[in-house]
């Protein structure tokens, strides 16, 4: 039983084998990898455990279609409204009216984070990095800091965000998968979005939480 587990179970490894290999290996880019990942999963499922036929492939390909849509319809209106703002130049007068040149890098993360958590709360990651990295960006090189860390701290804070009522695009994506009435959705939130930002605020004081693996590996 165990040995027929095992055995079931090497055709599914192929898909970090793909991932981790080819990105490694300079075979892939992330994308293509992705890509390379769609293909292998329908001859998986059609060809090697006969699990869907042709009408099942259909099936899911209508439904990913209407979850991506469903997303993407956000995105346009998140774009739209990043457009608004960066016409505007409203980020730039509120990090200007807050001071944010002549803090510390500690307060600089601190900055960023919220900026990056209540953008992603209403607008799309894509837009809000868009939006937000060319403004910061100038104000990280000032005070020094790691831009890896920076990097961590703002996938962090773009993941917590999505993930935030009331907009946060994940919780959409969860109702569409899920089929499930938003209130249900978000009502589990809460614990989740408390546990990742006390992990973001550990990173702002202890960086080396974030940065170790890296230093040991490179130094």
């Amino acid at each position: 039983m165990r040995i027929k587990a095992v055995q079931r179970a090497l055709w599914p490894l192929g898909f970090p084998a793909i991932i981790i290999g080819g990105i490694c290996g300079g075979i892939f880019s992330p994308t293509e990898a992705a890509a390379a990942c769609v293909l292998y999963a329908p001859i998986l499922e059609v060809a090697i455990f006969r699990s869907l036929n042709l009408r099942g492939v259909f099936d899911t390909a209508k439904s990913t279609g209407l979850i991506t849509a469903v997303v993407f319809i956000l995105v346009g209106a998140g774009a739209a409204f990043s457009w608004i703002i960066s016409f505007a130049q409203i980020p730039q007068s509120i990090l200007s009216s807050i001071g944010i040149d002549e803090m510390g890098a500690t307060g600089v993360l601190f900055v960023i984070s919220v900026g990056f958590f209540v953008g992603c709360m209403f607008v799309d990651p894509i837009v809000v990095i868009l939006v937000l990295v060319p403004i910061f960006a100038p104000v990280v090189d000032a005070v020094g800091l790691d831009p890896v860390h920076v990097g961590i701290i703002i996938t962090l804070q773009v993941a917590i965000g999505s993930a935030t009522p009331p907009f946060g695009c994940d919780i959409f994506t969860a109702i569409a998968v899920f089929k499930r009435p938003y209130l249900e959705v978000i009502r589990g939130t809460p614990p989740f979005i408390f546990m990742l930002l006390s992990v973001s605020i550990a990173l702002i004081f202890f960086p080396q939480i974030a940065l170790f693996l890296r230093d040991i590996a490179f130094k």
